[in-house]
């Protein structure tokens, strides 16, 4: 079949496998709306590439309750090598398999075509791996090629996360777009049709233009032309149809024929109809929309029906087969079909089972939908197994940011154990959610729930929860910078941990006391902190290693070791590129984008912190620094925006009260002030926070705080500290305060500190602000030279000139702004005077620049992080 209006996408293809066949691998991703022509598209570029010789490993994801873990890895199997096969079912040995893939794609002796469909629907573990290979595959003879939904994908779908670790210079984006109407004229031509009133009916949709030109006359919708179709079968016929229907992606012949055993003519007559394909002993739908509506227009009987059938034949199959083992059956498949025929038992039995193979797989995610699906189900469940389950799917979904969900769950579980009288889990619970909220940013409520789980532990005995409860009371302290109280309760919690002998909450209190310490400049912290880590990594508590790479990171970033912070990032994003902790890895990003900052990469900065501000998801002890970075990166470039997101900051960072939030953002607010000219310290904001600073006595961030209400004429205050720039600036030691800066490599800073010096000093100074582009600094500090008097000072580059947060190019902005008025790439293309293709060249860059995945996302996006005021 002839593909119209996919020259140019199918031209990139081939470029791509050209770079590959060199062997420069790239990353492929090919994104549109379903029935847009994905599939057609890959598959003409491996029917194009056959002759070639090319190895093709082709991999599926499937629309299940929660997809299988590797599922589309399973697909292909039968083409790796056996080191690969023997790995797959087999819990806990992800991060080997991951290497022996990639080992079998650069042992390859022909260029490998690795295509994974149906993105949108991966499960967890599929991602990571996408991940992992993705970053390798530059010096491969290899392309990834990845199909997804890009209307099925919002700010908290997995995928973006997918998207934000890809290497610039090693991905593709190849977005489709619907047929035009001259394309849908053409398509009715070649099958006879009459042309009108298609297009209006398809909007353009390729599978769409198909099932319309298949059904006699138009039809009211697309669905009704599958069902037309299959109307017009018998009824044998139409039982097969409806068995393969309630099946994501495809379904065996065995299968098939064990459940159905349908008649050959049945099966011609089914291939006949047009609607399904029998490839390789598999019999799926030609598309999975005319699958969807088949199934849903099942009736509700005769579907669950089906579904018990398939549930006995999965079931008796499994049986047969020895577990773990990759022929056996998947857990996540068997969910399915339960659900499907409204088999409590059968889901309860299986769904939990799914769930442990899915946090096996690191893929967490999946485990909190599976832990879901279970509960839906409960009902006869007794109420502390509703609890017990209710606090697996809390636990999930705090670790992949799902707060709400993780807290409604929790809240529930509380009020059952509160009716059974089981005051030890209603303590265990309490704490529990005093994390949440913590999580949350709602300080006040965790301390509220910390307390109360304390004075209802205490009365009992002296056991696991208790210590746990010790050691949360601990963690809120040491958040808050209160060193002492956060080392007297980690004590506590230490020693009763070791009395039990419960080597997890002594891993935990051990963070918590070790990080306090370290916060202070104690060296004894770091030792216990790193063994926390150690002993985290060793008995694999997965949070308990996130939190100590946290710590670890937010303490080096802040005292401004930045050799360690580096270190301890790339440790902590390689443990998280294999688990599904989505919460930390964000958090970790988070400090990436200010040590970035700090260190003068601005450009690199604002693209992390723009990809974490802009997911609904992210928590707000993430979104805060994140937005207080982009920020002052805006304020000193002279962006616009900068006011507003510092305004949504300070309400954050209000609610938690924690004064390690309430820092990045007074400092930005100090420094705006600065930069606006002011000579006084006029926010009672800022003032209040560096009163609770020197209360605390916090040193990570004191000494920036104290310094810039330094700059706005501020007394110096309390703070002393003989090896901070901060302090020897305000103390007059300016050129010290520049080499200390100079051996931070911090430029902005420096630059701040040399300008305090004599004239040649501030020109240099003047000249380093250029170079970073901070236009509002180079206008005040400009101002000030007119005003002295010295000569030959231009007023510099306009504000607008700077470069913005997601690094477009002026053509590009342009674009961008036409977008945000809803033209049509014609019409942009009218505007700007260009081709069409030249258009969708410069829209597929601003996709990957903002990192989303359609026109729609990039709209959205580029309004949260103010490109939208650019033109």
């Amino acid at each position: 079949m002839e593909l119209i209006e996919r020259d140019y996408a199918l031209q990139r293809l081939h470029d791509a496998v050209g770079r590959a066949d060199q062997g420069t691998g790239l990353t492929v991703l090919v994104s549109g709306e379903a029935g847009i022509g994905k599939t057609a598209l890959v598959r003409r570029l491996v029917r194009d590439r056959a002759v070639e010789g090319d190895r093709v490993l082709w991999g599926s994801c499937e629309a299940l309750f929660s997809p299988r873990p590797l599922g589309p890895i399973y697909d292909m199997a039968h083409a790796f090598d056996a080191e690969v096969q023997g790995m797959l079912g087999v819990d806990g040995s992800r991060a080997r398999l991951f290497s022996a893939v990639l080992a079998d794609l650069q042992q390859s002796c022909r260029t490998t075509l690795l295509v994974l469909e149906d993105l949108h629907w991966a499960d967890t573990a599929t991602l990571d791996l996408v991940k992992y290979l993705a970053r390798r595959i530059h010096p491969l003879r290899a392309m990834l090629l990845l199909t997804y939904r890009d209307d099925e994908i919002g700010d908290r779908h997995p995928l973006q996360l997918v998207f934000g670790d890809l290497p610039a210079d090693a991905a593709m984006r190849i977005p489709l777009l619907p047929l035009s109407e001259e394309g849908v004229a053409r398509m009715a031509r070649e099958s006879g049709c009459a042309v009108d009133g298609i297009f209006a009916t398809t909007a353009g949709n390729p599978f769409f233009v198909t099932e319309v030109l298949r059904a006699e006359g138009v039809p009211a919708s697309v669905r009704d032309a599958v069902l037309a179709r299959a109307a017009r079968q018998i009824p044998s016929v139409r039982a097969l149809l409806d068995l393969v229907a309630i099946v994501p992606a495809r379904i065996d012949i065995a299968t098939v024929d064990a459940v159905l055993a349908p008649m050959a003519e049945d099966i011609s007559a089914a291939l006949a109809s047009g609607l399904i394909t029998l490839t390789d002993g598999w019999y799926a739908y030609r598309h999975e929309l005319a699958r969807i509506a088949m199934e849903q227009a099942l009736a509700a009987p005769q579907a669950a029906m089906l579904h018990a059938q398939m549930l006995a034949h999965l079931e008796a199959q499994n049986e047969d087969t020895p577990a773990p083992s990759q022929h056996a059956v998947p857990f996540a498949r068997l969910v399915h079909h339960a659900a499907g025929a409204g088999d409590a038992t059968a889901v309860l039995t299986y769904a939990p089972a799914a769930a442990e193979e899915a946090i096996s797989h690191g893929s967490h995610c999946e485990a909190a939908k599976l832990y879901g699906v279970a509960l839906a189900h409960a009902w006869n469940l007794s109420p502390r197994e509703q609890a017990e389950l209710l606090g697996r799917r809390s636990y999930q979904c705090y670790l992949t940011d799902q707060a709400d969900e993780a807290m409604t769950a929790t809240l529930r579980a509380l009020a059952i154990w509160r009716e059974l009288g089981d005051l030890t889990q209603e303590g265990h619970t309490l704490r529990w959610l005093s994390r949440l909220r913590w999580f949350a940013g709602l300080n006040g409520e965790a301390e509220a729930y910390a307390d109360q789980a304390v004075a209802l532990l205490e009365q009992l005995s002296e056991d696991r929860e208790l210590a746990w409860a010790l050691s949360n009371r601990s963690q809120l302290y040491m958040l808050a910078g209160k060193t002492a109280e956060a080392v007297a309760w980690g004590t506590r919690a230490t020693e009763l941990a070791k009395r039990i002998g419960d080597t997890e909450v002594l891993c935990h209190a051990m963070n918590n006391v070790g990080t306090a310490m370290l916060g202070t400049g104690d060296p004894e912290g770091r030792a216990l902190l790193e063994a926390s880590l150690a002993v985290a990594l060793e008995h694999n508590y997965g949070e308990h290693v996130a939190r100590a790479y946290a710590n670890l990171t937010s303490t080096e970033v802040t005292t401004r070791d930045y050799v360690r912070a580096a270190k301890s990032i790339d440790e902590a994003r390689a443990y998280f590129a294999e688990r599904d902790l989505d919460s930390w890895a964000n958090y970790v990003l988070a400090w990436k984008a200010r040590m970035d900052f700090e260190q003068g990469r601005w450009d690199d900065a604002a693209r992390l912190a723009s990809q974490l501000i802009i997911r609904d998801a992210v928590a707000p002890v993430t979104r805060i620094p994140a937005m207080a970075v982009l920020a002052r990166i805006r304020l000193r470039r002279g962006d616009s925006g900068a006011d507003a997101m510092l305004d949504e900051a300070s309400e954050l960072a209000s609610s938690t009260g924690e004064f390690q939030r309430l820092a990045p953002v007074a400092i930005a607010r100090a420094e705006a002030a600065w930069l606006q000219g002011s000579t006084r310290l006029t926010d009672a904001w800022v003032r209040q926070t560096y009163t609770m600073a020197e209360g605390l006595g916090e040193r990570r961030e004191l000494g920036e705080l104290a310094f810039w209400c330094w700059k706005l004429g501020e007394e110096q205050g309390t703070y002393r500290a003989v090896d901070d720039p901060y302090a020897m600036q305000c103390d007059g030691e300016w050129q010290r305060a520049a080499d200390a800066w100079a051996t931070l490599d911090c430029p902005y800073m420096r630059a701040i500190a040399l300008w305090d010096g004599d004239e040649a000093h501030k020109l240099e100074a003047l000249a380093i602000f250029e170079a970073l582009g901070a236009c509002a600094t180079v206008k005040l500090c400009r101002g000030e030279l007119r005003q002295a008097g010295v000569r030959g000072v231009t007023r510099g580059p306009r504000a607008s000139t700077a470069a913005n947060p997601a690094g477009l190019t002026a053509r590009e902005r342009h674009v961008m702004s036409l977008l945000v008025k809803g033209l049509s790439n014609a019409d942009i293309a009218q505007q700007i005077v260009r081709s069409e293709k030249t258009v969708e060249h410069h829209i597929s860059a601003i996709l990957r620049k903002l990192d989303v995945s359609s026109r729609g996302e990039a709209v959205a996006a580029a309004g949260r992080i103010g490109l939208t005021d650019q033109g």
